[in-house]
Order: structure tokens, then sequence, then C-alpha cells
């Protein structure tokens, strides 16, 4: 069979003539013989959701100090660093596509929100030292767009960085200490907090669905004098446009080790 024939089937979304198809090629793959090296992004994905079938529903209570034992099945699974990063990226990016074929096939909307348990060394476990990792349909964001309502996803997602973010990193430093003895150093890390990115950042890559967030510190007014200053400034202070040219300059920076 002709590759390109072969592969014509991939190019539509998720159907059961599409899921027959595939199967009538892996079920024959000898006589398919580069259909594994051409694909082997879409097969691994199919790996990985193999091996992650059923596990929602086996998500019980696994104790106040104990990570789940699929924690230490993947670490000593995988026990190189940077595989094991990889993989992260490639569950994360499967749980991204799906989320979206669902949606596409549907016409529903699923907003998918992840948030790493393990901060950088040294940091707190505070908003603006958590990422999040998002997922939106584009189409949901378009209709809100049209009706000239705001959207609301930002505001969502930095409740739920505050809401579920913060307690899953506390637990995870809880967990990690009890596991992994942490040898004293000489002089811990200076923590550094992730840039603040006003409203909606762009998507990652251009054109998708797939966006990173970072937490905002929370506001507590300690300093009287803060708590009492105008919000707006008048008109003719020169320092409302720098202001405002700062925001905009950091509402599209997205730190270049987050890029996927």
């Amino acid at each position: 069979m002709a590759s390109g024939n072969q592969d014509r089937f991939l190019d539509s979304n998720v159907s059961a003539s599409g899921i027959m198809k595939l199967r009538s090629i892996l079920n024959d793959i000898r006589q398919h013989a580069d259909f594994a090296h051409r694909h082997r992004e879409r097969l691994v994905a199919a790996d990985i959701a193999f091996l992650a079938h059923g596990a929602s529903a086996r998500d019980g209570h696994v104790g106040d100090d104990k990570f789940h034992a699929a924690f230490e099945n993947f670490r000593e699974g995988t026990p190189d660093e940077g595989i094991r990063e990889l993989l992260k990226l490639k569950m994360r990016r499967l749980v991204f596509d799906q989320a979206a074929a669902l949606d596409q096939a549907t016409g529903g909307t699923t907003l998918v929100i992840h948030m790493p348990g393990a901060l950088p060394p040294g940091s707190p476990s505070r908003p603006e030292y958590i990422k999040a990792y998002v997922y939106v349909s584009k189409a949901v964001l378009m209709e809100i767009e049209s009706k000239g309502l705001p959207n609301p996803v930002p505001g969502i997602v930095q409740s739920v960085i505050r809401d579920l973010g913060v307690p899953t990193a506390t637990r995870f430093d809880r967990a990690r200490q009890k596991v992994w003895k942490t040898l004293r150093r000489m002089k811990p890390p200076t923590p550094r907090s992730l840039p603040r990115i006003e409203g909606m950042p762009m998507p990652i890559p251009d054109g998708s669905s797939r966006y990173l967030f970072y937490g905002h510190e929370e506001a507590f007014f300690q300093d009287l004098a803060l708590y009492i200053a105008p919000v707006e400034q008048d008109k003719g202070e020169g320092d409302e446009g720098s202001y405002n040219a700062h925001l905009r300059s950091v509402s599209s920076t997205t730190l270049a080790s987050d890029v996927d």
C-alpha cells in the first residue's frame, strides 16, 4: 500500500472507522514496515494512553504525606531525569489533545488546568511560584469575545492556582521530605517568583489552544499609604502611559524555558 493512501485516514478526526483502519494496519504491521517509523510520535502517545487507561478510576486516597504508588513506579521505571521530563511533557500534551478531540467531536467545552507539584528548590508554596498549563476550547473563547464579554479564563486559572495549586505544592513538599531526606545546604537557593502576566497569555505554540499561566502574588495591603493610593492617575500625569506600556510588555512575556 502506498504511504500516501495508507496515511490519508490520519488526516481525519476521531471516529469508529478511523480506529478500525488504524487497527487493521497495526494488526498487520509487517506489511507496513515504515508506518511505525513515520508515526513514532503518535504511537508513543498511544502507548501512554494504553498504560494510563482507567487511572482516574484508581485514584483513591494515598495518605497525607505519601505519593501515589504510580509516582515511585514512574521514577523507578524512568531513571533518566531527562527522559522523565520528556515523558511528563508528552503526557501533558496527550491530555490536551484528548480534550481537544473530545470538544471537536462533541461540540462541548473542556477546561484542563495542570499544575506541577514540584517547585524549584527553595521556592515557597505561594501562587507567584506556581505555573499552570492550560487547555481551553478556542471555539468557546471566540463565542465569549463575539458577545463583548470579558474572558473568564484568566480569573478561573488564578483562582485554581491559589485554591488548588498552593495545597498541591504544600503536599508535594511534605511527601518529598518524608521520602527523600533532604541534605543540608550550605546556603539555601534564593527563590525567584515568576513573571506577572495580565489577562490571557499567548498560546504555545501560536494558533493552538495550549496556554501557560504564571500565578499572581496575593495582594495584602499592610502599608496604609499603599492601600489608600489612587488606582488611576490624572490624565495630565506622564507616568500612566509608561505604566500601561510596561503592562503590555509583560503580558506577552513567557519564560524561554517554558516554551514547548
